[in-house]
């Protein structure tokens, strides 16, 4: 259960680095401006690609069915779970804020770019935002429903050998 706590938390850095690397590229770099409108598409993209292929995977593996995984997880080590947790919700902020630097670099000057943006785009980059959320969220669960479920079948092999006489 541990391993799969430091797991989601080393991901979750891993996703908070290359979102914040994403956004600031624009930023940094003087882009041509087909290839930077583009780069301003890659994080919705990236969201929207990820939730799919999480989706898929939990599909073609479904986890263990487990009710409360986070609360199993906090017996074993409460803190270790209020740190994954932490993590994961700075790492939601993190991408929301990545996209406000995008949305604000964003080049505004005639009313058809602002319609565009604001009725377009904001709401797309926010749907897939909410959906890679939800991939995550679905994804923690089920690392850790697999590795409460793997514990349990350890403990049960273990005393079976243990119970069996000689």
């Amino acid at each position: 259960m541990v391993a799969a706590l430091n797991g989601i938390i080393v991901r979750a850095l891993i996703g908070l680095s290359l979102v914040a690397a994403s956004a600031s590229v624009p930023l940094i770099l003087r882009l041509d401006l087909p290839f930077h409108t583009a780069f301003h598409f890659l994080l919705p993209v990236a969201w929207a690609g990820y939730a799919g292929v999480t989706g898929a995977m939990l599909i073609l593996r479904p986890p263990p069915r487990e009710p409360d995984v986070w609360g199993r997880a906090a017996e074993v080590d409460a803190s270790l779970v209020r740190f994954a947790r932490r993590i994961s919700a700075f790492m939601f902020v993190g991408w929301l804020a990545s996209v406000a630097v995008v949305l604000v670099h964003h080049h505004l000057t005639s009313p058809r770019e602002i319609f565009v943006t604001v009725g377009i785009i904001i709401p797309l980059t926010i749907a897939a935002w909410l959906l890679a959320v939800l991939a995550w969220n679905s994804w923690c669960r089920a690392v850790l429903a697999r590795a409460e479920h793997d514990a349990a079948e350890r403990l049960r092999r273990y005393w079976t050998v243990v119970a069996r006489p000689r």
